[in-house]
């Protein structure tokens, strides 16, 4: 945990609507210039609601409401923090309040006008699994170590957070052991309102992607080379990339089947084992980036899935990710379990 949440987020860069016939700059080495570290997040729901059918885009109107909302976000935030103190400080519980909305960034200088960030398949929503696929539900917040419960009777465990239960290590959800974090996995970004950056870093012939979710830096090749044998899978897999004009792509595979195939904060679909992920990196403005993925995976899913999700450029650096309450809480929770199983 830590401040640059609020502190480097905060010099977000506002810019005005882009020009059509933006002109991405070049590297020293003749491609799109896509250096810096960059803000994801967006408010865009994953998958899109029911009213709005097969409409990919917001109309006028919808759009503006929605930005009228999202500008009332400081106050909100505001709000909610004197709220907060005032129950803790006068009211007993058991709510430590460590994950209030100071802790999140809500502001989108580069607003996203569409009904869902999944734009495929056409109805904006997560393709049925094919059959006896394993889903995987967190249990309840109020119930992290799942006692009594049998929403995951399937190990491995590919949740984010909760479990089976906290009487061993590989029992916790990914999240909780900081393993994997699902905005920023198994590679692929989805936009959240926590720790939402990510730098990248161009070379010659190689891409470096670091978030700030996880601290995990993937270096990817661009010359050409094949990928790593899927003999040694990786929690992150092997990617390639080249550029296609404008556009960095980034093609991923072998994972572990120890991750799920689409990872979100409280559901897991399947494995990645045989997932290939494509990503797709393009500079629309001097500080907006178009983000996409693809998850192809016939193994888990009866169809594709290609997200896309809007960029900001970050006047900020990035700060460490440290994962503290993971590195001191679930050494806790292991010792409260040996402790309940004394006589």
């Amino acid at each position: 945990m830590k401040f640059s949440v609020v502190l480097s987020l905060a010099l977000s860069v506002s810019f005005p609507v882009f020009a059509q016939d933006y002109t991405v700059p070049r590297t020293e080495n003749g491609h799109p210039d896509l250096n810096g570290n960059w803000n994801f997040n967006d408010s865009t729901p994953f998958e899109r609601p029911d009213r709005y059918g097969d409409r990919e885009f917001l109309t006028d109107e919808e759009f503006a409401a929605r930005n009228a909302r999202l500008a009332t976000g400081q106050e909100r935030r505001d709000a909610s923090e004197a709220e907060v103190s005032e129950r803790i400080m006068n009211v007993p519980t058991n709510d430590t309040g460590a994950y209030n909305l100071f802790w999140s960034y809500y502001d989108e200088p580069y607003p996203n006008e569409r009904t869902s960030l999944i734009v495929y398949p056409p109805d904006g929503k997560i393709p049925a699994t094919v059959n006896g696929i394993i889903t995987q539900l967190s249990p309840p917040g109020s119930n992290p170590c799942n006692y009594g419960g049998v929403v995951i009777t399937d190990r491995p465990v590919r949740v984010s957070w909760g479990g089976i239960s906290c009487d061993r290590p590989e029992d916790f959800g990914l999240a909780s052991r900081c393993l994997a974090f699902p905005q920023t996995f198994p590679p692929h970004i989805k936009a959240n309102s926590y720790n939402n950056n990510l730098q990248i870093l161009q070379t010659k012939d190689h891409v470096m992607i670091r978030s700030e979710l996880g601290n995990d830096p993937r270096i990817i090749p661009l010359d050409g080379r094949p990928f790593r044998t899927a003999v040694i899978p990786s929690w992150t897999g092997s990617s390639r990339g080249h550029y296609e004009g404008d556009t960095l792509v980034v093609e991923t595979r072998n994972f572990t089947e120890k991750l799920a195939s689409l990872f979100l904060r409280t559901f897991s679909y399947g494995s990645a084992e045989n997932m290939v992920l494509t990503e797709r990196f393009t500079r629309v403005g001097e500080n907006a980036l178009d983000y996409e993925f693809t998850i192809d995976d016939p193994s888990t899913f009866t169809d594709r899935i290609t997200v896309k999700t809007n960029m900001s450029l970050l006047v900020a650096p990035i700060y460490e990710f440290a994962c503290h309450e993971g590195n001191y809480a679930l050494e806790n929770m292991l010792r409260a379990a040996r402790i309940i199983e004394q006589p």
